[in-house]
């Protein structure tokens, strides 16, 4: 199902089977024409989608291209830097959806890489195959904030998602290259975590349950 160029249901798109269909911006971003570099089941795919967040993180790839399309989406609106990227964003989902401004500047950085967008000082405008690929996929800066707006319905889970997300990048990195003592600490902290995790998924269930 199509949301005004935006394939998906009204869920973000963040791709999986309990959220929101295929995913944002569809089976593939920007379809054949821009290479299989640029395609992918959704916005997860198969690190953040599917049941329990799919099999691990190791979506990232896929979930830094489904943010990739939505920050080419938003630059319809002028050009923008990473946090004007962010701020967007926010503003379009009512505050429910406030992505980390590192994934704003590897979407940016993304998007330049193919040729979708130049950056000037940080600053990201929209080229004409940019503009031309948005119109190819029928997304206009109405659509997208309309898109957008579906999203606020889902705030809690959004939040989650990039939460989650985030950690995940934090504990990856100090995996490879902490020292021995934030090795120690992220041991505590996964404990912590996954312990929270737990508890809460069981609340879950629970409260499923009862309706």
């Amino acid at each position: 199902m199509v949301y005004g160029g935006f394939s998906g249901g009204p869920g973000f798109g963040f791709g999986g089977a309990d959220f929101g269909g295929p995913g944002f911006g569809g089976p593939g971003f920007g379809g054949s024409g821009f290479g299989p570099d640029f395609g992918g089941p959704g916005f997860g795919g198969p690190g953040f989608g599917g049941p329990r967040f799919g099999r691990g993180f190791g979506g990232r790839r896929f979930f830094l291209k489904r943010a990739a399309f939505g920050t080419l989406a938003l630059l319809l609106d002028g050009p923008a830097d990473a946090a004007q990227i962010v701020q967007r964003t926010s503003e379009a989902t009512d505050g429910a959806f406030t992505p980390p401004q590192e994934v704003a500047e590897l979407a940016i950085g993304l998007l330049a890489g193919r040729g979708l967008v130049t950056v000037d000082n940080g600053v990201a405008t929209l080229t004409e195959l940019g503009k031309n690929m948005l119109a190819w996929r029928g997304v206009s800066s109405e659509t997208a904030h309309a898109f957008f707006a579906r999203a606020a319905q889902f705030g809690d889970v959004i939040k989650i998602r990039w939460g989650l997300f985030e950690l995940a990048g934090l504990a990856r990195r100090i995996a490879w290259s902490g020292t021995d003592e934030q090795k120690a600490k992220l041991a505590d902290a996964r404990a912590k975590v996954l312990a929270a995790v737990t508890e809460a998924t069981k609340t879950l269930h629970r409260t499923l349950a009862e309706s």
